[in-house]
């Protein structure tokens, strides 16, 4: 009988070209493939709630995929571990409806950025923070925030691909931050995001609470009719896909 399983992992992306499949670079849905092929026997297709870049890593991430395997449904994330590397981890897995789709079934998603603010940080964190050590105004960084919610066109936030057409219009429920010692944590929940989308928001935030950008080119950034691109893009390793909810 054909079943429907929803997987949820974790992954440190530093050692990923991403988490869709490419040629000739390590990904981690070529990881997960493989794993499956192992586990079942089948050639697997599998449908994920979205895609991370190279380096960004993932706290929960799902994918699901349909299976005629006898394994028990709650049993896959047991039983796959053994054939994933060292840096990707199954944390759970369920039986879903047959036409569950983990990309259009997701109703948010939740991405932290981590900036943090030492000096001379600490070499162990370099793939898994971002440094910024420019004194920030922290109600300016807010105000920039509470910009970004709502629905915008958000063509000034994303890397251009001029193979692929792609709607710019996208919905922010959220966007906040929290101090956590040194560590900054920037927060957005969002239905869906734009390539680079998060890490060109983060990036504009900081030139704004830096005060290299005003609030009023700030909030240009948002105009439909803006030819003017965001910048910088900061660095994948600071960014964590860290909730998904269906």
């Amino acid at each position: 009988m054909i079943k429907n399983v929803l997987l949820e992992i974790a992954y440190d992306g530093s050692g990923f070209a991403g988490f869709q499949y490419q040629k000739d670079q390590r990904s981690v849905e070529e990881e997960l493939l493989k794993a499956l092929r192992k586990l079942t026997g089948e050639d697997i297709r599998i449908v994920a709630c979205g895609r991370t870049d190279a380096g960004v890593h993932a706290k929960s991430h799902f994918v699901n995929f349909l299976t005629a395997s006898h394994i028990s449904p709650k049993a896959y994330n047991f039983h796959i571990n053994k054939y994933l590397p060292d840096d990707i981890l199954a944390l759970s897995s369920n039986k879903v409806d047959l036409d569950f789709h983990a990309r259009f079934s997701c109703r948010g998603k939740l991405y932290r950025y981590v900036i943090n603010r030492d000096t001379n940080m600490h070499p162990i964190f370099r793939k898994y923070k971002e440094n910024i050590t420019y004194k920030m105004d922290l109600d300016k960084l807010d105000l920039g925030l509470k910009l970004l919610e709502g629905v915008h066109d958000f063509s000034s936030f994303m890397a251009e691909d001029k193979n692929v057409r792609v709607n710019p219009i996208r919905k922010i429920d959220k966007a906040y931050f929290e101090e956590e010692g040194s560590d900054l944590a920037i927060y957005f929940y969002g239905q869906s995001f734009l390539h680079n989308q998060v890490r060109l928001m983060v990036g504009s935030l900081v030139e704004l609470a830096r005060g290299r950008l005003s609030l009023d080119d700030f909030k240009n950034f948002l105009d439909k009719n803006s030819r003017k691109k965001a910048n910088p893009a900061l660095g994948p390793g600071g960014l964590y896909l860290w909730r998904v909810d269906f």
